[in-house]
């Protein structure tokens, strides 16, 4: 007697034999317990698509304040500066908004140590430096 078959595919084993392809890795899922930041300015999910930003800098709390679509929720200043905001914004974008907020402007020039060049007043050589 042979196996019983639905749609042509045998009721046993694993649907990855019968089909002969592999499964896939589920998508990891965001916990409402997952951070991404530094202790400075953070966000996390709380609902599929609003996540928080909890910052212990008043310059990071300006910029979120002025966002459109950000509000504050929690403030302390008893155990040191901090300022909870939410906004209904995709997790990947709220993450890229940290990047972005921790990202040093003009960070490629930040390395240079050498101190910038003196300007020499018209019509005095360099070497007597104006001093007779």
């Amino acid at each position: 007697m042979s196996t019983p078959k639905a749609n042509g595919a045998s009721l046993h084993g694993p649907p990855s034999l019968r089909t002969g392809r592999l499964h896939k890795k589920p998508a990891r899922k965001l916990h409402s317990s997952d951070t991404f930041g530094t202790p400075e300015l953070c966000t996390w999910t709380v609902e599929p698509s609003t996540c928080r930003f909890q910052t212990r800098r008043p310059d990071f709390a300006r910029k979120l304040s002025q966002r459109s679509g950000a509000r504050l929720v929690a403030c302390a200043v008893a155990g040191g500066y901090l300022r909870i905001f939410e906004e209904r914004i995709e997790p990947w974008r709220a993450r890229e908004l940290v990047k972005r907020f921790l990202t040093p402007t003009n960070g490629a020039f930040l390395d240079l140590k050498r101190p910038p060049a003196r300007r020499q007043s018209r019509g005095v050589p360099p070497t007597t430096g104006g001093v007779k």
